[in-house]
């Protein structure tokens, strides 16, 4: 990712899936930081392409974000990165295919990226989110909507 952490703790706890928690009493799962990640993400994605793509409406704006911003592009990612390895699961998820499956993976990329944001601040969380989105947001804009269902 590009992004070295001074707080180690941040990351672990950003790869700490919550079944990883059930089966160990004093873990704490990365939902919370999932859940700023995924803001940091979407924001990160829409001041970039508002700025990058002037012409656009609002509405192919819309559907540029959510051709990048969703499970999907994100457990690509989060893939690609070598996120499933490092994830922290239990038993069950482990043996399920959980560090292959999207949604975990997506949700780990957003929890990582949350991570980011605490352990640094806003302009480097955005510039790790753009580094890792970057190619697909260009993809993205060549045909918004193309992956949206209903412009399909």
């Amino acid at each position: 990712m590009g992004y070295e952490f001074s707080d180690d703790a941040l990351l672990t706890l950003a790869l700490t899936h919550r079944s990883f928690c059930a089966e160990n009493e004093d873990a704490e799962s990365n939902e919370r930081l999932e859940f700023l990640g995924d803001a940091v993400v979407g924001l990160a994605v829409t001041g970039f392409i508002h700025d990058a793509y002037p012409d656009l409406p609002e509405g192919q704006l819309a559907k540029l974000r959510a051709s990048v911003v969703n499970t999907t592009t994100l457990a690509d990612v989060a893939q690609h990165i070598g996120l499933g390895r490092d994830l922290r699961l239990g038993r069950g998820e482990e043996m399920s295919g959980g560090r292959t499956k999207e949604s975990i993976l997506a949700d780990a990329f957003e929890a990582v990226i949350g991570a980011v944001y605490v352990d640094s601040d806003w302009d480097r969380a955005n510039a790790v989110v753009l580094d890792c989105l970057g190619e697909q947001i260009a993809q993205g804009a060549q045909r918004p909507g193309r992956l949206d269902y209903k412009t399909r």
